[in-house]
């Protein structure tokens, strides 16, 4: 199924984005396992700030079971988690890459923290996008939820590399 964005919306409510150049997927349920390791520049859109050490999450059957780090950052990111009181915040939501070649990772330092939402760090071209928390196709449901646009990552879909060291390869590019 193919979806996208068109930046209004039908009714009260809802939520759109004016589109900005982001490939997301739901993973199914169960199929998220692994480490994910920020590092040092990689963004965490909730706080919206640029991450200073690395962190390592660990994930287990799509769940964060364990946060590594000895930053600010990490603590943050910790505390965040067990604030919700809930499993379903640790929870994989949707994972994708950034196609817009004109948006720019570095976007953050020359805004206010309330005059911006992030949206061109999550789709600044081959970015990995990972987020945590609600996932309507897997039937997870919460409040938490994190948006960690991450640089210089590979993605390979369906055999192909689409993105390698952070660049959009072939047709993306």
């Amino acid at each position: 199924m193919v979806g996208g964005g068109w930046g209004y919306v039908s009714r009260p409510g809802l939520i759109s984005h004016w589109p900005g150049g982001l490939c997301l997927c739901f993973p199914a349920a169960g199929t998220v396992n692994g480490t994910l390791v920020l590092d040092r520049g990689d963004v965490n859109l909730t706080f919206k700030r640029y991450a200073d050490a690395p962190i390592a999450l660990k994930i287990e059957n799509d769940y964060v079971v364990n946060i590594e780090g000895s930053g600010v950052d990490a603590d943050l990111m910790r505390s965040y988690f067990e604030a919700w009181g809930d499993k379903e915040a640790y929870a994989a939501s949707h994972l994708g890459w950034g196609m817009n070649t004109g948006a720019r990772w570095d976007a953050m330092t020359m805004y206010d923290k309330n005059d911006f939402n992030g949206t061109e760090l999550r789709a600044f071209g081959g970015n990995f996008l990972y987020s945590t928390g609600a996932n309507e196709i897997a039937g997870r449901h919460t409040q938490g939820h994190f948006d960690l646009p991450l640089r210089g990552c590979s993605i390979q879909l369906d055999e192909e590399m689409v993105v390698v060291e952070g660049k959009l390869q072939g047709e993306l590019a």
